[in-house]
């Protein structure tokens, strides 16, 4: 679900030429994979150009979508965990048959996180939601001092913000990203912006001391 109106993401279909990754794009539509939305994956394209990361850290590969779009344009170190072994081994040939050279982790993020011990400038978490808090400060402290913090689903089809639209089953996930909203938007280290596009996005930067 989009949370969005319905009008303007067919209207920014019609503009975006989405020519990434299309076969892959539609065999996680059609698998009900989640990957992230056309709108999103265009405003993370202009991040990265913006950033230029040198370094970036996914969580959450799923079949390796957005580690593709990041290595399409960017000349990005690139690591990203799954816990799924399915998912994993779906994501390795995706790599394979693009050529790429990336770096996936096939482990509980919670594990992989505690082990990996090198910095990085970007990370984009989108995993499970119920645990983006400990995701977010496992991150943070491997976060390079000009790096960002992107998270995605945050408004999660737009039941975070409205109480009429919670499903009984998204309770527990409503829940845990309203605390978490809540959480990242008061640290006094990050500054931090959510911005309504696809399924909601947030991006955290380190404050600049003053």
């Amino acid at each position: 679900m989009n949370i969005n109106y319905d009008y303007i993401s067919e209207y920014l279909k019609d503009i975006y030429l989405d020519d990434d990754y299309i076969f892959e794009r539609k065999y996680a539509l059609e698998n009900n994979i989640p990957i992230m939305k056309l709108e999103t994956k265009e405003f993370i394209k202009s991040l990265i150009y913006i950033k230029k990361p040198k370094s970036i850290l996914e969580i959450g590969t799923a079949i390796g979508y957005s580690s593709l779009i990041f290595s399409k344009y960017s000349r990005a170190r690139i690591t990203t965990i799954e816990k799924s072994e399915e998912m994993a081994k779906i994501a390795k040939k995706n790599f394979s048959k693009y050529n790429k050279q990336i770096n996936i982790i096939n482990m509980d993020a919670k594990k992989a996180l505690n082990e990996i011990n090198q910095g990085f400038d970007f990370v984009f978490i989108d995993a499970n939601k119920a645990k983006y808090k400990y995701y977010f400060d496992k991150a943070s402290k491997l976060l390079n001092k000009d790096g960002i913090i992107v998270c995605d689903n945050i408004l999660f089809r737009g039941e975070v913000s409205n109480d009429d639209l919670i499903i009984r089953r998204s309770i527990t996930i409503v829940k845990k990203l309203r605390k978490f909203l809540s959480y990242i938007t008061n640290l006094e280290e990050f500054d931090t912006s959510i911005i309504p596009i696809g399924d909601g996005i947030s991006i955290s930067t380190r404050r600049l001391n003053e």
